[in-house]
């Protein structure tokens, strides 16, 4: 139930001809509203909410419900519909929504999280051995830049899945150098940029469904897992991403924006 209910509803039908089944959809909407206000919101009657407690609840519905824009954008026509009634009617003196406009398509950008214990997953469906070495190196704390340094030394007794440890060093060349470079091109060299080595894996880019595995996703995504996790301080996230105040700052406030999926395998594109 919420405020003026019945009088909402005899409104939609009549005055605005609204079908049954958008009343109903109205309702739910507003239902689910205002039980999130009287949660969080001081209140002293509909007059006293305000745009910024609005998109308070939106922002929760994004962040919190993972609803999709196209839904959220529904919920915010209700809202005003709602607030609109309650103006023309005389129950509330202003219209608060005024400023309120709906959420595009672009503004939360979407990152999968929580992949870094699934790396065996992807082994049976990955086209390029180099799509498991980045998803391994990236679960390990390496950036970008430093990828192309990684010697087998250096992360054999880092990996704790044994599956793909095995397939890691069943793909490596060990004939010519017993500690090979994972991105190690003809002759045993590394590659000279992180570009060839995205464009061997590029048949593996949309293996996750609706989320392309560029360097740069790979590495927020272990990011905002990371803080998302809420295991760390800040002191500890710091060591642990490598980054100073600012940045994590940055990471912080990005890992509560934006659209965090957790991973499943149902995500990956067999």
């Amino acid at each position: 139930m919420y405020p003026y209910q019945a009088e909402f509803a005899r409104w939609c039908r009549y005055s605005q001809q609204l079908s049954p089944k958008s009343i109903f959809n109205a309702n739910h909407v507003l239902t689910n509203f205002f039980n999130y206000a009287r949660r969080n919101f001081a209140q002293d009657g509909v007059a006293s909410l305000t745009v910024t407690e609005v998109r308070d609840y939106l922002d929760q519905l994004d962040v919190k419900e993972h609803l999709s824009v196209t839904t959220i954008n529904k919920y915010i026509s209700y809202l005003k519909k709602y607030f609109y009634f309650l103006n023309t009617t005389g129950i509330i003196d202003n219209y608060p929504l005024l400023e309120l406009k709906g959420i595009s398509f672009e503004r939360r950008k979407t990152y999968v999280i929580n992949w870094m214990d699934h790396i065996a997953d992807f082994i049976p469906v990955v086209s390029h051995e180099f799509t498991i070495y980045l998803l391994t190196l990236t679960a390990l704390g390496y950036k970008s830049r430093d990828l192309l340094k990684v010697h087998w030394s250096q992360v054999k007794d880092r990996i704790k899945d044994q599956t793909v440890k095995d397939y890691i060093h069943g793909q490596l060349d060990f004939t010519e150098n017993p500690d090979p470079y994972l991105f190690a091109a003809r002759g045993g060299e590394p590659y000279a940029s992180t570009n060839n080595v995205m464009q061997l894996a590029k048949g593996d880019k949309l293996l996750i469904k609706d989320w392309p595995m560029t360097l740069t996703n790979l590495r927020l995504s272990y990011v905002y897992s990371v803080i998302a996790s809420g295991k760390y301080t800040d002191g500890e996230l710091l060591g642990i991403l490598d980054c100073d105040l600012k940045r994590l700052a940055y990471y912080q406030y990005n890992a509560s924006y934006c659209h965090l999926i957790p991973y499943s395998k149902d995500l990956l594109e067999s």
